[in-house]
């Protein structure tokens, strides 16, 4: 992408964000404090009874393991209800139906195409300075202390809640995100075919609050415990690892 079609798009972004702005600021409803997730035995574990607004979190996951996107796009379906969502990806486009099956309706969207990680950076933190949003992701490889406290403050500031979708093996390491997430997939429920998703969920961090693992199956727009997948002892009853210094 040269100079002058990126500096277009990106001049595009700003302005759709802009009216989105004034056509909702008007009526936005105050955000509440958290966002309970829908799956009780992770909402009773995180210390907010939910996912906090209006903050930073991370979701990371092995390269090139589509879970990760899986497990936000569910988990950002109880975030579409209250606004549009900036979906800010480094592909040409996500799979609609994909999606649709998850929970977030594509219209709730507005996808944002980079090539940049430095591209990412820049539109993540511009997005979350319209309040007319509900939550905006992003897929990148790592962010370091300064950056993340930058999209911490303007996350603070304009209530927007922030994820960041990232390679557990490029990751920084430091984050102040409020909270850190690891998925992968499990095998599926059906015995032909394509079953429901699947994914071990781990709760790495949680700042004031504990840290744990799940088994989870979407089904029918809701989360359900996945006790009867067979998976390696070693995999699905280690405790999260432990978070390195400041993060």
């Amino acid at each position: 992408m040269n100079n002058i079609s990126c500096r277009t798009e990106l001049d595009a972004l700003r302005a759709r964000l802009a009216g989105l702005e004034r056509l909702h600021s008007a009526a936005r409803p105050c955000p509440t404090a958290a966002l309970p997730c829908g799956f009780p035995p992770i909402d009773r574990t995180l210390p907010w009874r939910g996912l906090p607004r209006g903050c930073l979190h991370e979701i990371s996951g092995a390269p090139g393991d589509a879970a990760t996107a899986g497990f936000a796009a569910a988990v950002l379906s109880r975030f579409a209800a209250h606004g549009p969502i900036v979906w800010i990806t480094r592909i040409r486009e996500l799979y609609a139906p994909g999606l649709q099956s998850l929970g977030l309706a594509p219209q709730r969207l507005m996808l944002v195409h980079i090539a940049r990680a430095a591209d990412a950076l820049w539109a993540i933190e511009e997005a979350l300075r319209c309040a007319a949003l509900a939550a905006v992701i992003a897929e990148i490889d790592a962010v370091d202390m300064t950056r993340s406290r930058r999209l911490q403050l303007a996350a603070e500031t304009s209530g927007v809640t922030a994820f960041l979708l990232q390679n557990e093996t490029k990751r920084a390491g430091t984050s102040v995100a409020r909270t850190r997430w690891r998925v992968a997939a499990l095998p599926s429920a059906a015995a032909r075919g394509v079953g429901a998703p699947r994914w071990r969920v781990e709760l790495v961090r949680a700042r004031g609050g504990a840290t744990g693992g799940w088994n989870v199956e979407w089904r029918n727009g809701q989360w359900h415990a996945a006790n009867d997948v067979g998976v390696a002892a070693d995999a699905a009853d280690r405790p999260a690892r432990a978070a390195a210094p400041g993060v």
